[in-house]
């Protein structure tokens, strides 16, 4: 972050300095206490179980510059207090004003799964020429998202910004925060359906990031996504139509779109064809949906410039993130895909498309575990997406959770040759895996985060050392 005064805090935020020089500078932002050092302003954000202005005095002794406070209550009277309504409010307020001194072009991405692996291959694309912003992590929400923007700094020519959301009004309030030029939506499916209820109210709070779109602004939607094909003709939709759509995907259709896909010498291979260009693909990231997430990639880094046979180099060489379809190869020929960041119905079709493609010589087993957050229809998604499976001929799907039961009912109904077990706690899916795993065989293990799949990673991985 660039320096910026305690004066220019308050006039942005619309707060009162209580006490302290207002000629203080501020270099950095936190909201965690134990990351205040010297120069911080800290914003103490209210939570459900926590009020952190009780850390205020602590940061101080960390060295912190200021804070934001919607207390009044003063700690130390030598430091800048800044008095607020809403410390999260003023929070956004202060990173559109940091943002607005930087006159880059910012790439925001949303969708209902895919979002960070899109983030990261998109900003390797554009890094093949440009000092890319992005986001760290998946600091996508009303509060990572400020927090995102107060690390402009000068040398960057270029953000991405991942926006994610879990309720109605949220993709409003990030695209107030972020006034993305292009914006990308990756696919539309069942996330958060306990929030939203539908699928036309998903696709219409993620279309909300174009709500800042001018005649130059330009939006990439997935034309593979039944929902995105046909977006603004569904009632539920509120912003006008773009002038500058393209649609990615597989289909010919599609202004820029991936064929001849297949798997060689254990990576993802694809043929990129769009802009007048045709180009070979060979990368590290397996599956349909990181072909997706190339080809977007490509697709917006030669809308900033960047010739496909130049883009790729940063595509190509993108090796993916902790907990994320990381392949780890183990004795025996044994190899487990650690896909347990997260989950949705989607993001488990897709990791197990992963699993059929793996050039293994013994079995595909896939080790799940329970979605959360899909309310009322939860029984019915993991029931649906079980019928999925079992048209994919993996051999064996070990469950934990009780709404992963409907799952394995599902694919016994539908296809008895799957072998199924069902367990409720980790311990004892990992131990059944562990007398069970074999030469040659390839174990995914996907879930919520919620249900910390990364138990059974670990715990196969020690016994297979």
């Amino acid at each position: 972050m660039e320096a910026i005064s305690v004066k220019e805090i308050v006039e942005a935020v619309g707060g009162k300095l209580l006490c302290g020089d207002e000629n203080t500078i501020v270099t950095n932002v936190c909201i965690d206490s134990r990351e205040a050092k010297e120069g911080t302003l800290f914003v103490p954000i209210i939570g459900e179980k926590v009020d952190a202005h009780k850390f205020i005095a602590q940061v101080f002794v960390s060295g912190a510059a200021a804070v934001l406070t919607s207390s009044g209550e003063i700690t130390d009277v030598k430091k800048p207090h800044i008095l607020v309504k809403h410390t999260e409010k003023a929070l956004g307020a202060l990173s559109v004003y940091y943002k607005q001194r930087f006159s880059i072009p910012v790439v925001g991405i949303t969708g209902s799964v895919g979002k960070t692996s899109t983030k990261e291959m998109i900003a390797a694309a554009l890094g093949t020429k440009y000092c890319v912003l992005k986001t760290a992590g998946n600091q996508n929400s009303n509060i990572g998202v400020p927090l995102t923007l107060f690390r402009i700094e000068s040398q960057h020519e270029i953000a991405v910004i991942e926006m994610g959301i879990s309720d109605f009004d949220e993709m409003s309030e990030l695209a107030d925060f972020v006034h993305p030029d292009t914006a990308v939506v990756t696919n539309i499916g069942v996330a958060h359906l306990a929030q939203f209820k539908t699928r036309e109210n998903i696709m219409a709070e993620k279309l909300m990031i174009a709500k800042h779109f001018g005649s130059e602004g330009v939006l990439y939607l997935n034309g593979d996504n039944d929902m995105l094909q046909n977006a603004f003709t569904c009632s539920t939709v509120k912003i006008e139509k773009p002038q500058n759509i393209h649609y990615f995907g597989t289909d010919p259709s599609a202004d820029f779109y991936a064929e001849n896909i297949h798997i060689k010498d254990g990576r993802q291979c694809f043929t990129f064809v769009g802009g007048g260009f045709t180009t070979e693909i060979s990368m590290l990231q397996l599956g349909l949906h990181n072909v997706y997430n190339a080809v977007v990639a490509l697709a917006i880094a030669m809308q900033y410039g960047i010739a496909p046979d130049i883009a790729k180099a940063g595509v190509e060489s993108y090796q993916g993130i902790a907990m994320r379809q990381q392949v780890n190869h183990m004795r025996d020929g044994i190899k487990i895909i650690d896909d347990t960041y997260n989950a949705s119905p989607d993001s488990i079709k897709s990791g197990v498309q992963v699993l059929v493609s793996m050039d293994n010589e013994g079995r595909k087993i896939a080790c799940l575990a329970d979605v959360l957050e899909l309310g009322d229809m939860s029984r019915q998604c993991h029931y649906d997406t079980g019928k999925y499976i079992a048209e994919t001929g993996i051999d064996e799907v070990v469950t934990v959770g009780d709404m992963m039961k409907e799952l394995a009912r599902a694919i016994e109904e539908t296809n008895p040759d799957i072998v199924t077990h069902t367990f409720d706690h980790n311990e004892e899916a990992a131990e059944y895996i562990k007398s069970i795993i074999g030469k040659g065989d390839a174990l995914l293990c996907k879930g919520s985060r919620g249900m910390h799949q990364e138990e059974i990673v670990q715990a196969v991985k020690d016994y297979l050392v």
